[in-house]
């Protein structure tokens, strides 16, 4: 037997010893599908599939801006807080009238701000439900 021949088993032997046994080895099938916004879990995708409305998220989009539209414009939520800071500023640290006394008691304009503050917290609210079910979507990590 020549050098090179002996050589070519021993090699052959080696690479024999360093590849694993594929016998036992069961590959689990994928539990994630791939999309262009990224991996999501396979199940929680045909889940949503068969039950998630889409178009819940276009009402929703309308539904804020119906808010956007109070908060922003004069007379808007943003001003009436404005206005209930300049009221309260006089009557509870005893600083000059800022804010022209009105029709309006401050107590009064409180309430109708918290509830309005409430019934908004109420919908952000619900749109995050809304939301919150293509959070199933992540897929497991690995250990």
């Amino acid at each position: 037997m020549t050098y090179s021949s002996t050589r070519r088993r021993q090699c052959a032997h080696n690479v024999a010893l360093l590849q694993p046994e594929t016998t036992d080895m069961e590959i689990p099938a994928p539990n994630f599908r791939v999309t262009p916004y990224g991996d999501v879990d396979a199940e929680a995708l045909a889940a949503l599939r068969d039950t998630y409305d889409t178009a819940m998220l276009l009402e929703w989009v309308k539904r804020i801006d119906r808010l956007c539209n109070r908060l922003a414009p004069a007379d808007g939520l943003r001003d009436e807080l404005l206005r209930l800071h300049r009221m309260a500023h006089t009557v509870v640290n005893g600083v000059v009238l800022i804010e022209p006394a009105g029709h309006t008691d401050v107590w009064e304009l409180a309430q109708e701000l918290a509830d309005e503050l409430d019934e908004l917290a109420a919908t952000f609210s619900e749109a995050a439900q809304q939301v919150r079910p293509l959070v199933a979507l992540r897929p497991e990590q690995g250990e």
